[in-house]
């Protein structure tokens, strides 16, 4: 029962989601535009920079259902798979992104730093004035 509840609710979640997700920057970062592939290797820490600057990457909560949906849908990678990939990278000494609460957490961080990078729905990054360098519509 717990299985098939929990599958409902990732397919509530990744059906429902009505705005887009973006992947975002503070207005003062140089960079205009990423590729889906230039994300998947910051958010995996096969790429450290851009630019020359070392980036700053956020993620949202395990448990926030953006994550997830950021996950399968931009990175285009299961949380298993992600997993399975940071327990191995972590004994080569790579770090996951840094964790925080909230979209507006990770806004407010965006505004503060340059070279960090972070997803969340657009009208998130659009409040803050945050320069949006990649798009996902549902």
């Amino acid at each position: 029962m717990g299985m098939v509840r929990y599958l409902w609710l990732l397919l509530l979640s990744t059906t429902l989601w009505a705005e887009a997700i973006v992947v975002a920057v503070n207005p003062l970062c140089p960079i205009d535009r990423l590729s889906q592939q230039t994300i998947l290797a910051l958010y995996l820490d096969k790429r450290r920079t851009l630019e020359g600057h070392r980036v700053v990457l956020l993620n949202l909560a395990l448990d926030h259902p953006l994550r997830r949906l950021f996950e399968e849908k931009v990175l285009r990678k299961s949380r298993e798979e992600l997993e399975r990939y940071w327990l191995r990278a972590h004994f080569k000494g790579h770090q996951p992104p840094k964790v925080v609460k909230s979209q507006e957490a990770a806004a407010r961080f965006l505004e503060k730093i340059p070279y960090a990078i972070g997803y969340m729905e657009a009208s998130v990054a659009k409040k803050h004035q945050l320069k949006i360098l990649y798009r996902w519509v549902p």
